[in-house]
Parts: C-alpha cells; structure tokens; sequence
C-alpha cells in the first residue's frame, strides 16, 4: 500500500482526483507483473478509458513512467552497493598480499586509485540511466550529474543573472565537482557546488569588482548558507589580503581563502574562464599549460601577488589529483 499511495498522491497533485482504482488495478499483488507490460499499454489504456475517462489513461501511463524510473533508480543503487562490497574484498585482498608494512606504504594511494574507480563506473552508470530513460521520455531528476539543482539555477535566474552568466556558472559548478572529486579527499561536495554555482550571483547587479560584495550581500537576503556566501564574497582575485582591499576599494577585512572546497572553486572558476575563452584546444590543456597561461597573460593573472595565489592553488590542487 505504501507504494500506491505515492502514485495516489501524484495523481492528487497533477489532477485533484486519487484515481485510486486505477493505481490498484496496476499493482494488484498477484497480477502485478502482467499489468506492467508494455505491450499491453493500447489494451489496458482503452479499458481505462471506457471506464474512468481520458484522464486515467494519462494517470495509467504516468503511473508506469515512475514506476520505470524507479526501477532504474534501484538498479543504481544496487550498483553502487556492489560496488562497494568489491571494493572492500579488494583492499582485504590487497592488504594480505602486500603485508601490512607494504599496506601502510602504499595503501592509501591504492584506496584512493581503487575509490575513484569505483566511482567513475558509477558515474558512468548514472550517465547512461539518465540517457536511457530520456529515450524513452522518462523525465530525469532536478540535479543534473553534478549535483547542479535546478531550482537553485531558478535562483540565479530569478534574481537576474542573464543566461550566458548562468552558462558560465554552471560550467564553474562541473569543473569544480570533477576536479574535487579528482583529488580523493573527503570534501563538502554540496559546497562545492553550490559554492561554485552562486559565485557569481552578484552580477546580476554589476560586473565590476564589487559583485563579489553584493552577490554575498543578495545571497545572505535569500537565505543561502554563510559558507556560500563567503565564496561569493572572496572569490574576488582569488581570495584578497585587507591591503589589496583597501587597494580596491572593498570593505577592509581577510578575504583569504581557509578550505580546500574555496580553493577548488576559484581554480575552477580560472580554468573554465581559460577554456571558454578558447586559450586552449583540449580541456586538459587548461591544466597541464595554467601556469604558462596565467604568466603570460596578465587577463588571468591580473597582478603579481593574484598571480602567485593562483599558481599556489594549482599546485596543491594538482599535487592531490596527480
């Protein structure tokens, strides 16, 4: 029962009306099977029609979209599960073989290799879901594969961010995801892409330096985390010593970045500005050629001292994904 009164109460929200008949004719327990064949979708669809009008059909037909969904969902999960009970037989396997000195020593590298397998095959998994049921016009969740929320691009969209930002802050939210996942470390990844995806909500009021002020100002109006807002706020130039601000004639305080989740964001932020900017052929260049890039082109490297925390970044980011 608990089941069917999830599709009950869908039927509520979309129609007004339980359709209580149809969603327990479906499941019924002993014929459960039979009455989701697709196959029989003209059949069944005709009888719901004569007996409850056009609108039970749509709820018939709505009713085995999430049923499928569902399913799929599940088959992830059980997934996921696998494969963490391989990856646990794994490093005992490996320990024994290694010996426990050779585990110490090597161990957390291997753990790290082994993990990011594991989950690049869910990933992957998760990937070819989505696009399976998009074929068959199975409506996805409201997070994409990096957590990105729909409703929080709703936020940046409301609050009048214009679409190429969006474009951008969105690519910022990926990038720092992916690389965070990269580095194997045990991160806030809802900061992460949160904190990325918001860092420029202050332009939807200016372009200038100061959005970085006021999209923490709006963000802290809109009930968004203080962690969040931090990021908007220090993201500027990568995270401001109280001289520079004076220098730049923002509210004097320590704009340095204190977590890892903060430095990833603002690497990917210069990352993604470099590829959009089409500095590089491949994706990957932005990366393997950042500190040539920022050097040479005072656009990313703006000054001296916003040059050096930008390559410090860099350098322990890729020390932790390399």
């Amino acid at each position: 029962m608990p089941e069917i009164r999830k599709h009950i109460d869908k039927s509520i929200e979309r129609t007004g009306r339980e359709y209580r008949e149809v969603h327990e004719w479906i499941d019924d327990p002993g014929r459960k099977k039979e009455r989701h064949d697709v196959t029989r979708m003209l059949e069944f669809g005709g009888m719901f029609r004569e007996k409850y009008g056009d609108e039970s059909v749509q709820e018939y037909v709505a009713h085995l979209h999430d049923d499928l969904k569902g399913k799929f969902n599940h088959l992830v999960e059980d997934a996921a599960k696998t494969g963490e009970m391989l990856f646990d037989r794994q490093m005992t396997s490996l320990r024994e073989q290694m010996g426990q000195a050779g585990f110490e020593k090597h161990g957390e590298a291997v753990k790290a290799a082994l993990e990011n397998s594991v989950s690049g095959l869910i990933v992957e998994l998760k990937r070819l879901t989505r696009e399976t049921l998009s074929y068959f016009g199975v409506k996805g969740s409201s997070t994409d594969n990096f957590g990105v929320r729909d409703a929080d691009v709703e936020v940046l969209r409301k609050a009048g961010v214009v679409e190429e930002d969006i474009v951008h802050c969105r690519k910022v939210a990926h990038k720092a995801v992916e690389i965070a996942r990269r580095t194997g470390q045990q991160l806030d990844m809802d900061l992460v892409v949160r904190g990325a995806l918001f860092h420029d909500l202050g332009k939807s009021k200016t372009h200038a330096i100061e959005h970085g002020k006021l999209g923490a100002e709006l963000g802290k109006q809109l009930g968004l985390p203080t962690a969040i807002n931090d990021i908007m706020e220090k993201h500027i130039r990568g995270g401001l010593t109280e001289s520079e601000a004076v220098e730049l004639g923002l509210p004097v305080k320590d704009y340095r970045l204190k977590s890892l989740e903060e430095r990833i964001i603002i690497y990917a932020d210069r990352l993604v500005d470099i590829i959009t900017d089409g500095v590089v052929e491949k994706e990957s260049q932005a990366e393997e050629r950042f500190e040539e890039i920022l050097t040479q082109n005072i656009k990313y490297g703006k000054n001296d001292l916003t040059l050096q925390r930008y390559l410090g970044y860099h350098r322990e980011i890729q020390s932790l994904v390399g």
